[in-house]
């Protein structure tokens, strides 16, 4: 088995957060990896900002929670400096503000049942998801909410606000088809998917339209190599029509080593993994932003703590 740590697959190429193998996460003893990020303009010299994104897991290998820096505001602040001669030179230089948004993941079993997203202020909203006795997922509930406790480290659930919800019926015609209705919270249908499987159980295709606007279609591919998704694409029309090709190519290990994010046929970012072949392990990826002539490089940092029966 390969040791992949970042896998991309059909329910998680259009996303734009990272998807980890959770075999990997679980064999490997990974309780954190953090993203250590550079941002680089072409022609011009890396600025370290102290982004960061972490990831942690529970013993289960599954992603327990994810928050990252995001910066609010950025100070010039003026700084002189005064030789042994006396002479001053004054310069420039910027200062940021951060804040710190996160989401928090909660499992029973296999099926994830809450997530809960803070911004880093006051706001607070959690999804609840529902499964059936097959592991569908059967509803999802939206909520806004408010956290009681003094230290916001910790959450205290106090007042919860209704925002939306949804359930999911099904239908399966045969081993390799599944029909999915979505319905509002006044159980009135409002769309229809319809997914396509292989003989290994990986989805081909998907299509949805909607009741209320039968002209809107969006369909979803997907192509396999080796048990590897090699390219996910998607088209759609609920504006002008888009069309957006993700593909992935793998080295002789059957390691990803390239990413490409196409829309309307233009390349939007090709990403390039670097792994370490000791221990098979993502080192480092680059991400090129070819319009806005860029470059955020990436370097991952684990952390193989000993892990507590609560995942902590």
């Amino acid at each position: 088995m390969e040791a992949q740590v970042i896998l991309p697959t059909s329910e998680t190429a259009f996303e734009s957060q990272h998807n980890f193998n959770p075999e990997i996460i679980k064999t490997k003893g990974i309780k954190k990896i953090t993203f250590e990020i550079i941002d680089k303009k072409d022609f011009e010299v890396a600025v370290d900002k102290s982004l960061t994104e972490t990831y942690e897991f529970n013993t289960d290998g599954k992603l327990a929670r994810f928050y990252y820096t995001n910066i609010i505001k950025t100070k010039e602040k003026q700084i002189t400096k005064v030789d042994r001669r006396g002479n001053k030179t004054s310069y420039c230089v910027n200062e940021f503000v951060y804040d710190t948004v996160s989401t928090t993941y909660f499992y029973a079993g296999n099926n994830l049942i809450l997530k809960r997203h803070h911004d880093g202020l006051a706001y607070y909203e959690s999804r609840y998801y529902r499964y059936d006795t097959s592991g569908n997922l059967t509803k999802e509930l939206r909520f806004k909410e408010t956290n009681n406790s003094p230290d916001k480290s910790f959450f205290i659930l106090g007042n919860q606000v209704l925002l939306s919800e949804d359930s999911f019926q099904y239908t399966k015609y045969s081993s390799g088809q599944v029909k999915c209705t979505f319905l509002n919270n006044e159980n009135r249908p409002y769309k229809e998917r319809i997914s396509n499987f292989d003989s290994l159980g990986r989805k081909k295709n998907e299509s949805e339209h909607y009741t209320a606007a039968s002209w809107i279609q969006q369909n979803k591919t997907f192509e396999y190599k080796n048990n590897h998704l090699v390219s996910a694409q998607f088209e759609g029309n609920t504006g002008n029509k888009v069309s957006i090709k993700n593909t992935y190519e793998y080295d002789e290990l059957n390691e990803l080593y390239t990413e490409k994010h196409y829309k309307n046929g233009e390349l939007q970012r090709e990403i390039s993994y670097v792994t370490i072949k000791l221990d098979t392990l993502l080192n480092s990826f680059i991400v090129r932003d070819p319009a806005n002539k860029s470059l955020r490089i990436v370097k991952l940092k684990y952390d193989f703590g000993m892990i507590g029966k609560n995942g902590k």
